[in-house]
């Protein structure tokens, strides 16, 4: 008897502790900029990521709402990317039209980071923290140069680092919409069962003739409109969130 309990209750444990796989990577970083978003913004982005990749395809049950979330999300990582390397062309050119020779600039405090991978997407982020710290090397060589001046540096290395992490709050924002659009169709389909199961015979047949008339509104709308409803300014995500403070600096 008791060598039965222990193997009951060891197999309940192993259901309930899932074992869900990572990666970790060092990963090291030389500018301020970069380190702030790093320490500020990496594990909430990579929390959020993993919900959206693992946990929301469960919630949703719904291949065109997952595709929905996805896309935005997809969006907005890669319009980032865009302005980030369009930012670091436009900085290597001003940089061979006055002569300046870029080379790797020296930090005082370089610092290796620990990050935990916990879905694909993550590394997607994390590169995008390389990408600005190789921006940063840009501005500070050129500053460094002279071709720069003090108050333009700084401005620079705010905007960047701002949205960079912007990108992190987004990516969090994204989440909470889904979830919460999940919840209210959850919500929505039980207050219709519910309806439903109180509602009597003689109510059925009373209301029976003017059913054609009130079908629409009666009609319990599609989940995956729903969700791409309550989403649908998602897709636009990534223009608000690097175009409201000029992301590419002129």
């Amino acid at each position: 008897m008791e060598n039965g309990k222990a193997v009951k209750g060891a197999t309940k444990r192993k259901a309930d502790e899932f074992s869900n796989p990572f990666l970790t990577q060092e990963v090291k970083i030389h500018s301020s900029p970069a380190q702030a978003v790093f320490e500020n913004g990496y594990e909430k982005c990579d929390s959020a990521l993993r919900s959206l990749s693992v946990v929301l395809p469960a919630v949703l049950k719904s291949d065109n709402e997952v595709m929905t979330v996805n896309g935005a999300v997809d969006h907005l990582i890669n319009n980032a990317f865009v302005n980030l390397r369009n930012e670091s062309a436009r900085l290597k050119k001003i940089a061979e039209d006055n002569g300046i020779e870029i080379g790797r600039v020296n930090y005082t405090n370089v610092t290796a980071y620990q990050a935990k991978i916990t879905c694909n997407k993550s590394g997607q982020y994390l590169q995008m923290i390389r990408e600005l710290d190789r921006l940063m090397e840009l501005v500070h060589s050129t500053w460094l140069a002279g071709f720069i001046a003090d108050d333009a540096k700084g401005a620079l290395e705010r905007q960047w680092r701002r949205k960079t992490l912007g990108v992190s709050a987004e990516i969090t924002a994204i989440l909470a919409r889904a979830f919460s659009a999940a919840q209210r169709i959850k919500h929505d389909a039980q207050a219709e069962s519910e309806l439903a199961a109180t509602e009597s015979p003689a109510e059925v047949a009373v209301e029976a003739p003017k059913k054609k008339t009130r079908k629409t509104k009666t009609q319990t709308p599609d989940s995956a409109e729903a969700v791409a409803s309550s989403l649908a300014d998602n897709a636009g995500l990534a223009e608000r969130a690097t175009k409201e403070d000029g992301l590419v600096a002129q």
